[in-house]
């Protein structure tokens, strides 16, 4: 069992604001976070139990009974409530503290008093799955535990701090071991960057011509673990522009993720791919999405789009979404009206896809339609029920590479901050006027998965992300 944590970065920065003061004492403060439960990891076996942050409970100043500079003492009142909160609606506590003096190890009055903290919420909240301690530096080092029912301790393997800035604390994050394969990259950016990227595990959703380009750039530049989800197979129209694929591969009617793990293992970078031939919402997909610390939403179907749309706030995951639209022209039988390429990130606090009219609800219902009752859907068909026309996209590799760089481009900037301009959520190439702008966007009011909090880290609940359909 692997444990590990994901703050979104308005959390962390309000727990910064509540525990790390001018004054330099000790304080503490509540996380109540969702859960997320891997029951089987594909790369390395086993089960992962991963915290969500999905509210901050600050403790009150009149509660703090005493503290210094090396040790917090404080009324249980509010952590009563919180505890209360949790076992109604199924939550964890993660209690979180500062240490002043930048102290990287829980200090003996931690390990003193911790263990019946936790043992007061086991016994209250009864002998189930386990709760989190954290602790936040002033130089901004984290680090943390998790407590069992038995009042056994054991190190948060990950704790990834997302928003417009990515961090990563693990460990093992100081011992930096160099490899030849990424010196020049590392001439650019350092080594850091390196040893951030072999912990990440990256999903590519869609390998297509985006997800084929952006596997391959994450390979490339060392991402530690890569998971490949696509239901499609190589077909000879394919072939201008599939990274990766052949001839052969075509003929043979291979699937695009088997083909696409091939050539990224083959290339001996140390990227460990696995690969699944289904829809991302199907069953056999959430799990391994759940793995996930970042994915790229590269498929070309709504009811995907839809899919990732949900699980990026319910699940505090990045999604990288990215599209091609070439509008023909229809008064000739080649040219085009407009070539536009689109990057938008899916997180908590952004516009999300929906409200930005990226996704069509009808087309999505459609699609989902297809795949669970294909009678179904031809008999709608038929009855002129359906108004999605399956005729294929344009698409051209110069295009698909391009949007896929900007992509990858901005997951890079968030974690290593080379962009003056800082984040950017969203972006339109407009290929054809040399141009770029950023749509800003609007969330619709009442939208229940952008404009309300509600679902941002909930993580597992019934039915699976509150979707009964």
């Amino acid at each position: 069992m692997k444990y590990t944590l994901t703050l979104s970065e308005r959390h962390y920065e309000e727990l910064r604001s509540l525990i790390i003061q001018k004054d330099g004492l000790e304080r503490p403060a509540i996380v109540l976070c969702g859960r997320s439960s891997v029951e089987n990891d594909l790369w390395d076996g086993g089960e992962e139990e991963r915290f969500l942050s999905y509210r901050v409970v600050p403790i009150p100043e009149n509660e703090i009974i005493g503290h210094s500079k090396t040790h917090v003492f404080w009324d249980t009142k509010t952590f009563r409530k919180a505890m209360k909160i949790c076992k109604e609606e199924n939550l964890a506590i993660c209690v979180v503290h500062n240490h002043p003096n930048n102290c990287l190890e829980y200090s003996e009055i931690d390990n003193d008093n911790e263990p019946s903290l936790f043992k007061g919420i086991f016994n209250r909240n009864g002998e189930g799955r386990p709760h989190a301690s954290l602790v936040i530096t002033p130089d901004g080092n984290i680090f943390g535990r998790v407590w069992t029912y038995n009042l056994k301790s054991e190190k948060l393997s990950l704790i990834r701090v997302l928003g417009e800035k990515f961090q990563f604390h693990y460990p093992d994050k100081k011992v930096i071991a160099t490899k030849d394969i990424f010196h020049r990259q590392e001439l650019a950016f350092g080594s850091g960057l390196s040893k951030d990227l072999s912990k990440l595990t990256i999903g590519v959703i869609g390998c297509g011509a985006t997800g084929s380009s952006t596997a391959h750039l994450l390979s490339r530049l060392g991402v530690g673990k890569l998971l490949l989800v696509d239901d499609d197979i190589v077909e000879r129209t394919n072939l201008s522009r599939l990274y990766g694929a052949s001839a052969a591969d075509a003929d043979a009617g291979r699937a695009k993720v088997e083909m696409l793990k091939s050539f990224i293992t083959d290339a001996g970078i140390g990227t460990r791919v696995r690969a699944i031939k289904n829809w991302v919402g199907s069953q056999e997909c959430r799990t391994a999405i759940k793995s996930c610390d970042i994915i790229f939403g590269c498929t070309d179907d709504h009811s995907g789009r839809m899919f990732l749309n949900r699980f990026a706030h319910f699940y505090l995951t990045p999604v990288f979404d990215m599209g091609i639209m070439i509008d023909p022209d229809e008064s000739d039988l080649v040219g085009f009206k407009s070539i536009q390429g689109r990057m938008n990130v899916v997180q908590c606090g952004n516009v999300c896809l929906l409200c930005r009219m990226t996704v069509d609800p009808t087309l999505a219902r459609e699609e989902d339609l297809k795949r669970s009752d294909p009678k179904g859907y031809f008999k709608e068909k038929d009855q002129g029920y359906i108004k999605g026309i399956d005729i294929p996209n344009p698409a051209v590799i110069t295009f698909t590479s391009e949007i896929s760089n900007v992509s990858v481009n901005e997951f890079l900037n968030r974690i290593i901050g080379f962009k003056k301009e800082g984040a950017q959520s969203t972006l339109t190439r407009f290929f054809d006027k040399g141009m770029d702008r950023k749509p800003g966007g609007k969330k619709r009011e009442g939208c229940p998965i952008c404009d309300s909090e509600n679902y941002w880290g909930r993580g597992d609940i019934k039915p699976f992300m509150d979707n009964v359909n």
